[in-house]
């Protein structure tokens, strides 16, 4: 089923078909030849049935929530709640039990109940205060917002669109990459800016004393900025997410720690060998989008300066605990 709505919803391509910017970008940009990739190849998709007898910490309209361990209370995560979200409409894929989809619709309706509306756009909050490397001059007040989330949940709300052709989906995810456009720190909230190089950033952490430049963070963004464009072929969105990837293939080797595991953000250099598997997984990942060969060869280079034994997966995984595990 979904394979035949993915990307051919004639109302979307005519809605978004006049849409086109013309101004000069702000940012470095390249033309990279897109690939159009099938539902089965994308983040997240598997062979994986989650059953909907499951249990898991939820309000009392079953949406998923988060323990945050610093505090011991549970809240409402955006990238928690739409990595399930996608999971849920991935069983549905392979069930066609049609609950797993109104569960979802029910998420998104509490992401939107919550989400701030500022300037035509939809931004997701955390409403809880982190420390995510563990230090008092690096605090993110509540309610912070983050590029990782704003792209995740366009992401959401996209496959949740081709799943239901609900036209109303189609907005919020307007509104929702409206959020990414916005470019200026000076206007808050932000989670893109452009550094002083003239290259496009989307920020998992937007921290009042500068960018963290988180890498996993940044690409899951671009993979919700890709499937937007998927979906509506905007010129616009094409150059954003066009932007993305230029950013990406001139500062990846600023992530790379030769012998050892790749840097976890360009601030702080953190490393961890799971994310470093996280990276291959994602720069293997914008060679399927792209067919770039630097991606590949770049995550070959990451392969080769460190690798233990085990698969290269995708470590959101639906706890949501790896999210603020960095220190």
């Amino acid at each position: 089923m979904y394979k035949k709505l993915f990307f051919i919803s004639l109302f979307s391509l005519i809605f978004f078909s006049c849409e086109y910017s013309h101004e000069t970008p702000d940012f470095n940009v390249r033309k990279y030849n897109l690939r159009i990739l099938p539902y089965d190849s994308l983040h997240l998709v598997s062979r994986n049935v989650i059953p909907l007898s499951e249990t898991y910490p939820c309000d009392a309209e079953g949406v998923p929530l988060f323990l945050n361990p610093q505090d011991g209370k549970y809240y409402y995560h955006p990238v928690l709640i739409a990595i399930k979200g996608m999971q849920y409409l991935n069983s549905y894929y392979i069930t066609g039990d049609i609950r797993y989809v109104l569960k979802v619709k029910t998420w998104v309706r509490k992401l939107l109940e919550i989400a701030y509306k500022i300037d035509n756009s939809y931004f997701f909050p955390y409403q809880f205060t982190i420390r995510p490397h563990g230090t008092n001059t690096d605090t993110l007040f509540a309610p912070w917002f983050s590029g990782m989330a704003q792209g995740q949940v366009l992401e959401l709300v996209v496959r949740l669109f081709n799943f239901t052709q609900d036209s109303s989906y189609l907005i919020i995810a307007e509104k929702i990459f409206n959020s990414i456009k916005n470019t200026s720190k000076n206007n808050y909230p932000w989670v893109s800016f452009v550094d002083a190089d003239g290259y496009l950033w989307i920020e998992e952490y937007p921290l009042d004393g500068g960018p963290d430049y988180v890498l996993n963070g940044f690409i899951h963004a671009v993979q919700g900025v890709y499937e937007y464009w998927l979906l509506t072929r905007n010129k616009e969105v094409e150059l954003y997410l066009n932007g993305c990837l230029t950013t990406l293939e001139d500062k990846l080797h600023l992530f790379r720690n030769p012998g050892g595991p790749s840097f976890y953000c360009l601030r702080h250099h953190h490393i961890d060998p799971l994310y470093h598997k996280h990276h291959i997984y994602l720069i293997q990942y914008l060679y399927k989008m792209t067919g770039n060969n630097f991606f590949k060869n770049f995550a070959d280079t990451l392969a080769a300066d460190y690798d233990e034994q085990g698969s290269i997966q995708d470590i959101n995984i639906s706890s949501g605990q790896t999210v603020f595990g960095i220190n």
